[in-house]
């Protein structure tokens, strides 16, 4: 008898709530380092924060979709469910 073959596993995608929370937690930080920038008058805490932004941007256009359909999710308001699918976004 052989053994038998396991499918390889899928990697784990974040659902889009999981990617908004990341987002909001660098923003956070990204607005802490513009803050930071600011009061010690440093231009170089600057380029950590665009780099954070442009992480931001990868995250939201790679994992803000419907997890149902995959066409991508408005980027203002609260989004409940897919406007093209219906599917309910949790």
């Amino acid at each position: 008898m052989a053994k038998k073959d396991k499918a390889p596993q899928e990697p784990r995608r974040w659902t889009p709530k999981q990617a908004q929370g990341v987002i909001g937690r660098l923003w956070i930080l990204s607005m802490l380092l513009v803050m930071a920038a600011i009061a010690i008058k440093s231009v170089a805490l600057l380029a950590p924060a665009f780099l954070l932004w442009i992480v931001m941007l990868v995250i939201l256009f790679k994992y803000w979709r419907c997890p149902k359909c995959g066409k991508t999710l408005p980027k203002t308001g609260k989004t409940f469910e897919c406007p093209k699918c219906g599917a309910k976004i949790d």
